[in-house]
Parts: C-alpha cells; sequence; structure tokens
C-alpha cells in the first residue's frame, strides 16, 4: 500500500503542473502579437514633438505612439479617447522587434493599437505589451 501512496504522491503532482500548463496555455489570446511580422524599433525623443494619436484608428492596425511617462505610466490620448492602464501583459510576446532602449527619460515610443472598440495595445521595445482601457482621468500629471 505504500508503494501507491508514494506513486500518486509523485503523479499527482506533476498531472496538476501539466494541467495548469495546458490550461494557461490554452486560454492566452494572440493579443499583442498579433501576426508573426514584427514592428521595428522607434526611438523616443524628448526634443522633438510628440508622434500626433490618429483621430480615428482601425481595429487590429499598429500606429506609432509616443506614450509619456513623465509621473509614471498612467493614461494616454488615442484615437480622440483618454485610454487607462489596466494591465501589463507579460505572458505575451512583444510585436516590436528587438532593439537599443530609446535614452528619452519620459517618452516611450512605441506602438498603439485597438483591440476592439474598448481595449487598446501599447508596445515598445521598452515594456511588455500594456493593456489599456477607455476611461476619464483628472490625473493632473499627463
Amino acid at each position: 500500500m505504500t508503494w501507491r501512496i508514494r506513486t500518486a504522491a509523485l503523479l499527482l503532482p506533476a498531472a496538476l503542473l501539466l494541467t495548469g500548463c495546458a490550461t494557461s496555455a490554452a486560454t492566452q489570446t494572440q493579443g499583442a502579437a498579433g501576426s508573426e511580422t514584427l514592428l521595428p524599433a522607434r526611438e523616443a525623443d524628448e526634443n522633438r514633438k510628440p508622434v500626433k494619436p490618429p483621430a480615428k484608428a482601425e481595429i487590429g492596425q499598429w500606429y506609432p505612439h509616443d506614450f509619456t511617462s513623465h509621473c509614471g505610466l498612467h493614461s494616454t490620448e488615442f484615437a480622440a479617447r483618454t485610454w487607462l492602464l489596466r494591465t501589463v501583459r507579460t505572458d505575451l510576446p512583444s510585436p516590436v522587434e528587438k532593439g537599443t532602449w530609446s535614452v528619452a527619460k519620459e517618452v516611450f515610443a512605441g506602438y498603439m493599437q485597438l483591440e476592439s472598440a474598448d481595449l487598446a495595445v501599447f508596445a515598445s521595445v521598452e515594456l511588455p505589451p500594456i493593456e489599456l482601457v477607455p476611461g476619464e482621468t483628472d490625473f493632473a500629471c499627463r
């Protein structure tokens, strides 16, 4: 009887681990990776004007975007809306090709994409993909 308990003690955690990994992989969305084509890395420059976001954006299309981080990553303006940070997606690969990190202290030069009408993703060389949702903010520092 003890060999059955020992066998179960070894196999049960392994089965749970494999089941958890398979479930996790199955629930991941394609998300920020979108396609297999990587976007070219962009360089931030605090001395130039930020890239002007489009007034209207197409779902699934990447647009150059400068995310100002003067007081931290909180919100940004894109497609005529205010977008608030929802989560950092460390489980998704970045759609931006590897490059040198920008030297600008308060600007992340990257790309923004609408994944749906109420979900946007920002990606850059320096950060993993960031999900944003529309909202209002009275945050004075933007």
